[in-house]
């Protein structure tokens, strides 16, 4: 199963549960990880995507709430865009020692990985980090991402990756990351969590 149809069956289950289960999740839920509201601006013209999320509670940015992100979901191209924060496993040109918490984005494409059961895992990773993004206590600001063809380095085999994000925005989530170590070290990284955003609205400018 590809990437996009294994995370879009999981953000449709997700965003039945959360219909069903709504005053449950409300009280049980941390509120970063609730995105209320989410505006995704696409620029065809310069291949480039922005977008502002807003959460129901404050981003913590110190590491304190353990590894979490958001996530951008399209219906072309063959990736997935997430900001993401985890102090203790370095993956990106942005973290400058293995405790830093220091938010950044990645191009990911997931897939099913035994270590991780019934949730997807990161198969593709970039070690770069595409775009800009900027914490403000409830917001998450994302500028500069590029929805075309970019060329990276898999940051965990150091191979060349070719990845596109597309432009046609299908969803934003939130979600939580799980490592699973081995004696070897790092076996997996599983997404686990995912919440769709309740409110989504997308816009295409010039």
């Amino acid at each position: 199963m590809s990437s996009k149809a294994l995370f879009g069956l999981l953000v449709g289950a997700a965003l039945a549960a959360s219909m069903l289960l709504a005053p449950v999740l409300a009280s049980a839920v941390n509120g970063f990880l609730t995105v209320q509201h989410a505006k995704v601006f696409v620029n065809p013209d310069t291949d480039r995507l922005r977008e502002i999320l807003v959460t129901e509670g404050l981003i913590p940015t110190d590491g304190s709430a353990g590894a979490f992100g958001y996530g951008t979901l399209t219906n072309d191209g063959d990736s997935i865009f997430v900001t993401t924060t985890h102090a203790g496993v370095v993956d990106s040109e942005k973290q400058k020692f293995i405790a830093d918490p220091v938010f950044h984005n990645h191009l990911v494409r997931l897939g099913e990985v035994d270590a991780c059961g019934t949730d997807p895992g990161v198969i593709d990773i970039t070690w770069q980090s595409p775009g800009r993004v900027v914490i403000n206590n409830q917001r998450v600001l994302v500028s500069q991402v590029p929805t075309d063809e970019i060329d990276a380095t898999h940051s965990i085999t150091g191979t060349p990756l070719s990845m596109t994000l597309g432009e046609d925005v299908a969803n934003v989530v939130s979600f939580q990351l799980s490592p699973v170590f081995t004696a070897g070290g790092l076996q997996a990284v599983c997404v686990t969590n995912i919440q769709p955003a309740e409110n989504l609205k997308t816009f295409v400018v010039d």
